[in-house]
């Protein structure tokens, strides 16, 4: 297995609140390409960016929510924004760990809630994916 590669720093989200999350797809002429391509955090009106590149994971700190830029149908690329908090019923949730590790053919970041769900960030083969597991 290979070492995690990390670009940024990671930030201090443990007991937390999750205030929202967005994640922000790739579309290419008109098929959704990638699930994520990135993932904002709002936490604690702080916005954090999550996204990966070839198994090496990416954060980065901004003080304002992201942007959706306006579509045009006649693009060939689209990266709409897409607020999750609510469909996953994480809105208010306490981070209680966030981890991340290499797996074969990238890497991955698992949030850990006090309401015993994770969501898991996946990239393999530079195609990121989510989910949401409830555990006991």
């Amino acid at each position: 297995m290979e070492e995690l590669d990390i670009n940024g720093e990671w930030p201090e989200l443990l007991n937390k609140k999750l205030d929202e999350l967005i994640i922000q797809e790739y579309w290419y002429k008109g098929k959704l390409t990638e699930q994520v391509n990135s993932i904002w955090l709002n936490i604690q009106n702080v916005w954090h960016r999550l996204y990966f590149d070839f198994g090496i994971i990416f954060w980065r700190k901004y003080n304002d929510r992201p942007n959706n830029y306006e579509f045009n149908p006649d693009d060939m690329y689209n990266y709409p924004l897409r607020e999750i908090t609510s469909k996953l019923q994480l809105k208010g949730q306490v981070i209680k760990d966030c981890t991340g590790c290499a797996i074969p053919g990238g890497s991955q970041v698992i949030f850990f809630f006090a309401n015993n769900q994770q969501l898991i960030f996946k990239n393999i083969n530079d195609n990121t994916t989510y989910e949401i597991i409830e555990t006991k």
